[in-house]
């Protein structure tokens, strides 16, 4: 699963428009129950620390080291197409779809995860 922080209708931060949420690996929502003791472990979060470092190029793909971390930049496209790939066959699709074959797809508000 990730985290993902968005302007969304989940509220957070300081005037309520900052977005935190968790999906599961499948790309839906996580089960309420581990949201649930997600957010209770932040309740007792009483302080939290700024690296001081220097800016990171996020547009250069690779590994960097930064303040005692490796942040390792990466290309979510290539990735997520690479994915893609794994799991679906697209040269059978586009046949099934040529064929006339239609369909309907709940995208679930955006989370298109695999």
């Amino acid at each position: 699963g990730g985290i993902i922080l968005s302007a969304s209708h989940n509220p957070g931060g300081p005037h309520e428009d900052f977005g935190i949420k968790y999906n599961a690996a499948n790309g839906g929502p996580a089960p309420e129950k581990l949201t649930d003791a997600i957010f209770a472990k932040t309740k007792a979060i009483s302080s939290f620390k700024i690296a001081d470092i220097d800016p990171i190029d996020i547009d250069t793909v690779g590994t960097v080291k930064a303040g005692g971390m490796t942040v390792e930049i990466i290309d979510p496209v290539t990735d997520y197409a690479e994915l893609m790939e794994s799991l679906f066959d697209f040269d059978a699709l586009r046949k099934l779809f040529k064929s006339g074959f239609r369909m309907r797809f709940d995208a679930m508000h955006a989370v298109t995860g695999p």
